[in-house]
Parts: structure tokens; C-alpha cells; sequence
């Protein structure tokens, strides 16, 4: 993939939707995402500096942190560490079930109706196109999406392709569009309602809350840059 040039906007502190938790940590603030990028891999300097204190893996965080640079261009104020906290709770950032995230993005196992979070049995609507299953919709690839919603929400990092849901990059950007079509993010309560919309069940919620929180409060008890 070709580079371009990148416009400079600054650096943007952003908000999740937390509570004021622990002690010393202002657990509503999230580190800063990269400056906005015109292509994901233009994120990647950013992301090799930054993934190691988190354990997140390169690649994975590549792909949260081009989706909340983009959706903030939008006008959405979502920080990467929501959209690590849901790949985190979905699918181990994408390395799980002997799976890994290749350098293109793309999971090396498809991540199908894993177990790390439990749903009851929907009926199908995409005839198995997406999931493969024609009998029941089943949630689909790192961010583990619904056809039904993968359908209505999703969204391609490269301009002119189609969406794979088996992309970390294409999902992340898919989820975070997701997350922002309530509105902001900015405040307790439309975090909160963000999430439920991917999932309402409040053990999925404490989950997500919990990780979110982490990956935030990490940046202020870390002397890793925060730029």
C-alpha cells in the first residue's frame, strides 16, 4: 500500500464513559490516538510504540487505533481503549482459538460462536453468506458481529472493497460506527448505552467497563509517552 502524507490535527484527548473508580486515576480519560491518518498502515509507528505497555498486540492495536482516529474525524469521541476492551472481551484481541491477527489483518483461524461470550440462539438472516451457518445467525470474526449487524453497520478500511468481518481493521472500524450511532461517547451514560448496543447483558457490560478502565488508567501510572 502506497503512503501519503497526513494532515496534522494535534493530539485529542478522549473520553470513555467510565466511573470514577480508583483513586489517582481519572478512569474517564483515555490516552490520546494517533494524529489522523489517511491509511492504516500510517498508524503503524504509532501502534508499535504503544502496544507493548498494554499487552495488546501490534497489529490489534493498529486497527483500534486507525478506527478511533477515523471516527473522530466523524465527530465521535471514542478512545481506542473502548474498542481494545471489546476486542480484549470478544476474542482476545483476535488470538484465541488458535488463531492469530496476520500482517494484513486478517484473523488465521475465523473466529466463529466463540465461547468467551455467551448468546442465546438467533434465527438466521443472512442464509449463512456471512457466517457460514445457514440454520442460525452466529457472531462472526474478531469483534465476534452478528450478520444482522454486520449487514447494517459495516464498514471497509480500503475504499472500493468489500468489508471482511474476519478483518480486525474492517471490524473495528464496523463496531466503532456501531458504538457511535447513538451518539457521543462523552459521559457515563452514552458509554454505557453505546455498549449495551453491541450487548445489554451487565456481565458483558462490567467486562468491557473493567478492561476499558484498565487500558485507560495504565497511561497514567505509566512513563510511556502519552502522545
Amino acid at each position: 500500500m502506497a503512503k501519503r502524507s497526513y494532515a496534522t490535527v494535534g493530539f485529542v484527548a478522549l473520553i470513555v464513559g467510565l466511573s470514577m473508580w480508583a483513586a489517582g486515576c481519572a478512569d474517564r480519560l483515555e490516552p490520546s490516538h494517533p494524529k489522523t491518518y489517511l491509511e492504516i498502515d500510517q498508524v503503524k509507528e504509532w501502534s508499535e510504540s504503544h502496544a507493548s505497555p498494554y499487552s495488546i498486540p501490534e497489529r490489534s492495536m493498529r486497527a483500534y487505533a486507525y478506527a478511533a482516529s477515523k471516527m473522530s474525524q466523524e465527530g465521535c469521541t471514542l478512545g481506542w481503549p473502548t474498542l481494545a476492551a471489546l476486542g480484549s472481551v470478544f476474542s482476545n484481541h483476535g488470538f484465541t482459538h488458535g488463531s492469530e491477527i496476520g500482517e494484513n489483518g486478517v484473523s488465521t483461524v475465523p473466529l466463529r460462536d466463540l465461547d468467551l461470550v455467551k448468546l442465546n440462539p438467533v434465527a438466521d438472516t443472512d442464509q449463512g453468506r456471512i457466517d457460514g451457518n445457514p440454520e442460525h445467525d452466529i457472531p462472526v470474526g474478531p469483534f465476534q458481529i452478528m450478520p444482522s449487524r454486520w449487514e447494517q453497520f459495516e464498514k471497509a478500511v480500503e475504499p472500493g472493497t468489500t468489508a471482511n468481518p474476519d478483518s480486525i481493521d474492517d471490524s473495528a472500524l464496523t463496531v466503532a460506527h456501531q458504538l457511535c450511532i447513538g451518539g457521543d461517547l462523552n459521559g457515563s451514560e452514552g458509554w454505557d448505552t453505546a455498549i449495551k448496543n453491541i450487548d445489554a447483558d451487565p456481565e458483558f457490560v462490567k467486562k468491557v467497563h473493567a478492561k476499558a478502565k484498565e487500558y485507560s488508567c495504565l497511561l497514567y501510572t505509566s512513563p510511556s509517552p502519552r502522545d
